[in-house]
């Protein structure tokens, strides 16, 4: 076979095509790189965004971690103050049941009340709303007593002390008919009428100025028959008595 050099025109056509082809591999790199900077673009942007998320991310776990650690330091002091509640209800509660105890006795003394049974906390409120309503009822029947007592004191001295005024009363309506006339008599029998005492006192007053009002009424009608007889006045200035018992002498 002869080999023949390629003419003009064949190379012509040959740069042609091999310009195009050449053209077309770069424009395809082209459009390669162009794809690849607009990836490269949105990769970098992603991890922009990736980045702040895990920024966000890490600021957030970071805070969670401090709310955790605070959680637990929060739960590690209620259970610290659990235990010390545990602790005061604890001797709360001993305290409680000596107390119990201690009422108890002094509810019902040194005898057990059920030798067998443990005091129920409604026998035991029972027993000490009976024990309170006798401690109430002993002290209204005290006070009754001592209302009693006193009222009958205060009566007794009342009564004394009534009667200390009628014996004074008495005194003088006597001194006054031993020595003095008819007159003076009624006035002391009006004193004694309006003096003020009370029973059983009263009844006895009643009784004498009975008796002083019979007296006096005697006397008025003697003074008045003297008078009558012509008997001056200046005999009887002593009183009517002294001048009947100087007649009787």
């Amino acid at each position: 076979m002869i080999l023949r050099p390629p003419q003009p025109g064949t190379i012509t056509a040959l740069e042609k095509g091999y310009s195009q082809v050449l053209c077309q591999t770069l424009s395809g790199r082209n459009s390669e790189i162009t794809s690849l900077k607009n990836e490269g673009e949105n990769l970098k942007r992603d991890n922009t965004i990736a980045s702040g998320m895990v920024s966000s991310l890490q600021r957030d776990m970071l805070a969670k971690d401090e709310q955790v650690q605070q959680l637990k330091e929060e739960v590690s002091q209620l259970r610290s103050q659990n235990k010390e509640k545990d602790h005061q209800l604890e001797a709360l509660g001993s305290r409680l049941e000596h107390f119990r105890s201690q009422v108890i006795k002094a509810t019902y003394g040194r005898a057990k009340p059920f030798p067998d049974k443990p005091v129920t906390d409604q026998q035991l409120i029972e027993k000490i709303t009976k024990v309170t309503e006798d401690n109430i009822n002993f002290q209204h029947k005290k006070w009754t007593v001592q209302t009693e007592t006193q009222l009958s004191n205060s009566r007794q001295e009342e009564t004394t002390g009534n009667v200390e005024k009628l014996r004074t009363s008495l005194d003088s309506c006597q001194a006054c008919m031993m020595s003095c006339c008819g007159s003076d008599l009624k006035k002391e029998v009006d004193l004694l009428q309006h003096l003020q005492v009370s029973p059983p006192v009263s009844g006895l007053q009643k009784a004498v100025l009975d008796i002083l009002r019979h007296a006096l009424s005697w006397l008025e009608e003697t003074e008045q028959l003297l008078r009558d007889l012509g008997i001056p006045p200046s005999s009887t200035d002593k009183g009517y008595w002294n001048f009947f018992s100087h007649i009787v002498a």
